[in-house]
Protein backbone atom coordinates (compact mmCIF):
# COMPACT_ATOMS: atom_id res chain seq x y z
CA UNK A 1 0.00 0.00 0.00
CA UNK A 2 2.83 2.35 0.88
CA UNK A 3 4.48 1.57 -2.43
CA UNK A 4 1.28 2.59 -4.27
CA UNK A 5 1.22 6.01 -2.50
CA UNK A 6 4.90 6.45 -3.21
CA UNK A 7 4.34 5.78 -6.93
CA UNK A 8 1.33 8.14 -7.07
CA UNK A 9 3.31 10.86 -5.26
CA UNK A 10 6.26 10.41 -7.64
CA UNK A 11 3.97 10.60 -10.69
CA UNK A 12 2.29 13.76 -9.34
CA UNK A 13 5.67 15.39 -8.64
CA UNK A 14 6.84 14.47 -12.14
CA UNK A 15 3.65 15.89 -13.69
CA UNK A 16 4.04 19.15 -11.74
CA UNK A 17 7.68 19.42 -12.78
CA UNK A 18 6.74 18.89 -16.44
CA UNK A 19 3.92 21.44 -16.22
CA UNK A 20 6.24 23.98 -14.60
CA UNK A 21 8.87 23.49 -17.30
CA UNK A 22 6.26 24.10 -20.01
CA UNK A 23 4.92 27.33 -18.48
CA UNK A 24 6.36 30.48 -20.05
CA UNK A 25 9.04 32.20 -18.02
CA UNK A 26 8.38 35.72 -16.78
CA UNK A 27 10.67 37.26 -19.43
CA UNK A 28 8.86 35.28 -22.18
CA UNK A 29 5.49 36.59 -21.00
CA UNK A 30 6.84 40.15 -20.99
CA UNK A 31 8.19 39.79 -24.53
CA UNK A 32 4.65 39.31 -25.82
CA UNK A 33 3.22 42.36 -24.06
CA UNK A 34 2.95 45.25 -26.51
CA UNK A 35 3.20 48.82 -25.27
CA UNK A 36 0.18 51.03 -25.77
CA UNK A 37 0.35 53.97 -28.17
CA UNK A 38 0.56 56.26 -25.13
CA UNK A 39 3.54 54.31 -23.77
CA UNK A 40 5.22 54.25 -27.20
CA UNK A 41 4.87 58.02 -27.69
CA UNK A 42 5.88 58.80 -24.11
CA UNK A 43 9.00 56.66 -24.39
CA UNK A 44 9.77 58.11 -27.83
CA UNK A 45 9.56 61.67 -26.50
CA UNK A 46 11.89 60.79 -23.63
CA UNK A 47 14.34 59.19 -26.06
CA UNK A 48 14.10 62.17 -28.43
CA UNK A 49 15.05 64.52 -25.61
CA UNK A 50 17.85 62.19 -24.58
CA UNK A 51 19.26 62.16 -28.12
CA UNK A 52 19.60 65.94 -28.48
CA UNK A 53 22.89 67.38 -29.58
CA UNK A 54 21.56 70.91 -29.05
CA UNK A 55 20.23 72.69 -26.00
CA UNK A 56 16.46 73.05 -25.92
CA UNK A 57 15.62 75.91 -23.58
CA UNK A 58 12.79 75.24 -21.10
CA UNK A 59 11.90 78.94 -21.20
CA UNK A 60 11.48 79.17 -24.97
CA UNK A 61 8.30 77.71 -26.51
CA UNK A 62 8.16 74.78 -28.92
CA UNK A 63 5.45 73.98 -31.46
CA UNK A 64 4.45 70.34 -31.94
CA UNK A 65 2.91 69.61 -35.34
CA UNK A 66 0.79 66.63 -36.35
CA UNK A 67 2.65 63.54 -37.46
CA UNK A 68 2.17 63.22 -41.21
CA UNK A 69 2.03 60.34 -43.65
CA UNK A 70 5.46 59.94 -45.29
CA UNK A 71 3.76 59.32 -48.64
CA UNK A 72 1.61 62.45 -48.42
CA UNK A 73 3.05 65.25 -46.29
CA UNK A 74 -0.27 67.11 -46.33
CA UNK A 75 -2.11 64.19 -44.75
CA UNK A 76 -2.32 63.02 -41.18
CA UNK A 77 -4.67 60.64 -39.43
CA UNK A 78 -6.56 60.19 -36.19
CA UNK A 79 -3.58 58.55 -34.48
CA UNK A 80 -1.09 60.89 -36.18
CA UNK A 81 -2.88 63.85 -34.61
CA UNK A 82 -3.37 62.07 -31.30
CA UNK A 83 0.30 61.07 -31.18
CA UNK A 84 1.34 64.70 -31.52
CA UNK A 85 -0.96 65.58 -28.61
CA UNK A 86 0.68 62.86 -26.49
CA UNK A 87 4.15 64.09 -27.46
CA UNK A 88 3.19 67.69 -26.56
CA UNK A 89 1.81 66.49 -23.22
CA UNK A 90 5.03 64.64 -22.42
CA UNK A 91 7.14 67.68 -23.29
CA UNK A 92 5.00 69.77 -20.94
CA UNK A 93 5.43 67.13 -18.22
CA UNK A 94 9.20 67.59 -18.60
CA UNK A 95 8.74 71.33 -18.08
CA UNK A 96 9.04 72.56 -21.66
CA UNK A 97 6.80 75.36 -22.88
CA UNK A 98 4.64 73.96 -25.66
CA UNK A 99 2.88 76.56 -27.75
CA UNK A 100 -0.69 75.59 -28.62
CA UNK A 101 -1.20 76.61 -32.24
CA UNK A 102 -4.57 76.14 -33.80
CA UNK A 103 -4.51 79.00 -36.29
CA UNK A 104 -1.74 80.83 -38.09
CA UNK A 105 -0.62 82.22 -41.41
CA UNK A 106 2.27 79.85 -42.04
CA UNK A 107 0.89 76.93 -40.12
CA UNK A 108 -2.09 75.32 -41.74
CA UNK A 109 -4.67 73.89 -39.36
CA UNK A 110 -7.33 71.51 -40.57
CA UNK A 111 -10.01 69.99 -38.35
CA UNK A 112 -9.59 66.66 -40.09
CA UNK A 113 -5.81 66.70 -40.57
CA UNK A 114 -4.16 68.72 -37.78
CA UNK A 115 -1.36 71.30 -37.76
CA UNK A 116 1.11 71.44 -40.64
CA UNK A 117 4.00 73.71 -41.39
CA UNK A 118 3.41 74.76 -44.99
CA UNK A 119 6.23 77.22 -45.37
CA UNK A 120 9.84 76.16 -45.73
CA UNK A 121 10.87 79.41 -44.02
CA UNK A 122 11.04 78.19 -40.44
CA UNK A 123 12.83 81.37 -39.32
CA UNK A 124 9.81 83.43 -40.30
CA UNK A 125 7.39 81.05 -38.59
CA UNK A 126 9.61 80.82 -35.52
CA UNK A 127 9.88 84.59 -35.29
CA UNK A 128 6.14 85.11 -35.78
CA UNK A 129 5.19 82.57 -33.12
CA UNK A 130 8.26 83.33 -30.94
CA UNK A 131 9.43 79.72 -30.71
CA UNK A 132 12.85 78.08 -30.66
CA UNK A 133 11.82 75.16 -32.81
CA UNK A 134 9.35 72.51 -33.83
CA UNK A 135 8.70 68.87 -33.08
CA UNK A 136 7.79 67.29 -36.40
CA UNK A 137 7.35 63.71 -37.49
CA UNK A 138 6.42 61.33 -40.23
CA UNK A 139 4.93 57.86 -40.13
CA UNK A 140 4.65 54.90 -42.50
CA UNK A 141 1.96 52.26 -42.15
CA UNK A 142 2.98 48.63 -42.66
CA UNK A 143 1.54 46.82 -45.63
CA UNK A 144 -1.69 45.22 -44.41
CA UNK A 145 -1.37 42.48 -47.03
CA UNK A 146 1.68 41.02 -45.32
CA UNK A 147 -0.02 38.64 -42.91
CA UNK A 148 3.20 37.49 -41.27
CA UNK A 149 3.81 40.91 -39.66
CA UNK A 150 1.96 42.40 -36.74
CA UNK A 151 0.23 45.64 -37.72
CA UNK A 152 2.83 48.32 -37.16
CA UNK A 153 3.60 51.94 -37.87
CA UNK A 154 7.14 53.29 -38.19
CA UNK A 155 7.57 56.83 -36.86
CA UNK A 156 10.41 59.31 -37.32
CA UNK A 157 10.34 62.10 -34.76
CA UNK A 158 12.55 65.21 -34.92
CA UNK A 159 13.25 68.53 -33.24
CA UNK A 160 13.97 71.14 -35.92
CA UNK A 161 15.19 74.59 -34.94
CA UNK A 162 14.14 77.78 -36.72
CA UNK A 163 17.22 77.58 -38.96
CA UNK A 164 15.91 74.24 -40.28
CA UNK A 165 18.62 72.23 -38.46
CA UNK A 166 17.89 68.88 -36.89
CA UNK A 167 18.72 69.01 -33.21
CA UNK A 168 17.34 65.65 -32.08
CA UNK A 169 15.94 62.62 -33.84
CA UNK A 170 14.36 59.38 -32.76
CA UNK A 171 12.80 56.55 -34.76
CA UNK A 172 10.39 54.06 -33.27
CA UNK A 173 7.76 51.49 -34.17
CA UNK A 174 4.26 51.26 -32.79
CA UNK A 175 3.24 47.59 -32.90
CA UNK A 176 -0.10 45.90 -32.83
CA UNK A 177 -2.06 49.03 -33.70
CA UNK A 178 -5.27 49.62 -35.64
CA UNK A 179 -3.90 50.57 -39.05
CA UNK A 180 -7.23 52.07 -40.15
CA UNK A 181 -6.77 54.84 -37.60
CA UNK A 182 -3.45 55.74 -39.25
CA UNK A 183 -4.96 56.22 -42.70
Amino acid sequence: MRFKYLIITAVLVLCLALAASCAPRQQDRQAHVRPSIVDANTEATDKLLGACNVFIDYHEPIIVTSLVDIDNMRKSSTLGRMSSEMIANRLAQHGYQVREVKMGDNIFVSDSQGEFILSRDLQQIGKKHEVQGFIVGTYAVSDMRQRYFDPQVSVSLRFVDTDNNLGCTHNYVINNTDLKLWQ
